[in-house]
């Protein structure tokens, strides 16, 4: 495990394999998570469940499978499976004690979690890269019995939003129109976004408040010397109706939403060059810049800001090489409240948070996890057959080992 020290700069994702079907197989999963950042949600990091040098000839095998921890809640966890050459999904809800509730599969699966086992879920026939097909959208209660179920053609869905009163997605169209549904009660309320790019295709962003009243969708302009956003910002009203605040032509690539939507933290095309990211207000495109150049990911709680990278974005190619973890509160903007780089910058390590981000937890290429604690900088490592662990408000991690096994183990660093 590489050693962690203090810092304010940058970077990491994964070493390099020596075989070229080991490269590209990689190089897909990466291009999957990163597609799936562009549009409004990290996916899990799929972690190969082998060590460099290991035959090429293993990754053909149709049981091969990955696993990983989707999301973890106090009440529960989404846990995914991928399996086989041609990739199928399979994500399982279960309760607070590790028992699997209900199960959904596909070619590929994307998720907005209620409070979980409770789920919105998008269910696509095929894991064909085109980002239009078919499938079915289905809203999954905590007890497992569905409440909503819509089907789709030839369409891009992806969930943003599941409460117990309302429902919110995004659709995109053959036609490259884009709308944005709300379902409250028995009613569904649906509102097109103006612009129309010349090809459908996912959005670069969509994102939601917790409660579904605020909504950001970016989508991709045509555009030959910068990146180049059609962003829209909506507000949803009590009786669920959205409409558009405002919209803008911006550079971002990425954006995270506090819980409330009041704020945001946006990364863009410049912050790949070390610019920076900024803090914007809801429906506003101009904000203060913070800390955490080359970012690739970053997630907001109510009073804290999470970095990580480096991300490289443009020319069709996109992928994650980190060393960099920063934690900052939101006031006093320009302090840290901690940051780490990883002296060994071919490190493959990528650290998830828990709601508060008051922990992290990240799991090595050997399998040993580290936890830290970001109010004291308490740091312990545990060896151990990991894939993958998400820390837990209220002092548990959800693990994962390589064979698919889901346990939960006390915080094993100490302090509040």
């Amino acid at each position: 495990m590489p050693s962690l020290r203090t810092s304010g700069s940058s970077h990491r994702r994964r070493a390099v394999f020596a075989a070229g079907l080991l490269v590209a197989l990689v190089l897909t999963l990466v291009l999957a998570a990163a597609a799936s950042a562009r549009s409004g949600r990290v996916g899990p990091e799929v972690r190969a469940p082998w060590a460099p040098g290991r035959a090429a000839e293993a990754l053909l095998r149709d049981d091969f499978a990955s696993h990983g921890i989707w999301d973890a809640q106090p009440t529960g966890t989404l846990d995914y499976t991928m399996t086989g050459v041609a990739p199928e999904m399979t994500l399982t809800a279960t309760d607070a004690s590790g028992t699997p509730v209900w199960r959904v599969a596909g070619g590929d699966v994307s998720a907005a979690s209620g409070t979980l086992p409770a789920a919105f879920v998008a269910v696509f026939a095929g894991s064909d890269s085109n980002p239009l097909r078919s499938g079915e959208l289905v809203a999954k209660n905590a007890d497992g019995t569905v409440r909503f179920r819509r089907t789709f053609t030839n369409e891009f869905v992806q969930p943003l939003c599941d409460t117990t009163k309302r429902l919110v997605w995004v659709e995109v169209s053959a036609k490259a129109a884009t709308r944005v549904f709300v379902r409250q009660g028995s009613a569904t309320h649906t509102v097109a976004l103006p612009y129309r790019p010349t090809r459908a295709g996912s959005p670069m962003f969509a994102a939601s408040s917790a409660g579904g009243s605020r909504l950001i969708v970016g989508t991709d302009m045509p555009s030959t010397d910068r990146r180049s956003v059609m962003t829209s910002w909506l507000r949803v009203s009590r009786s669920g109706v959205p409409s558009i605040v405002s919209r803008g032509i911006t550079d971002w690539v990425y954006v995270a939403l506090s819980p409330s939507a009041d704020k945001a933290a946006v990364m863009t095309s410049e912050a790949v060059g070390g610019v920076g990211n900024r803090w914007v207000s809801f429906g506003r495109f101009s904000g203060r810049l913070f800390e955490g150049e080359d970012s690739g990911q970053m997630d907001v709680s109510a009073h804290r800001i999470f970095v990580q990278g480096r991300y490289t974005f443009g020319d069709g190619q996109d992928g994650w090489s980190t060393h960099m973890v920063t934690v900052l509160d939101h006031s006093p903007m320009m302090i840290y409240k901690r940051a780490w780089t990883f002296d060994d910058a071919s490190s493959s390590i990528w650290f998830r948070h828990n709601g508060r981000i008051d922990r992290l937890a990240g799991v090595d290429d050997k399998g040993a996890l580290t936890v830290v604690n970001v109010d004291s900088w308490a740091i312990t490592t545990l060896s151990g057959p990991y894939v993958d662990a998400v820390p837990i408000d209220g002092g548990r991690i959800a693990t994962m080992t390589a064979d698919g096994t889901l346990a939960f183990i006390a915080d094993p660093v100490p302090g509040p």
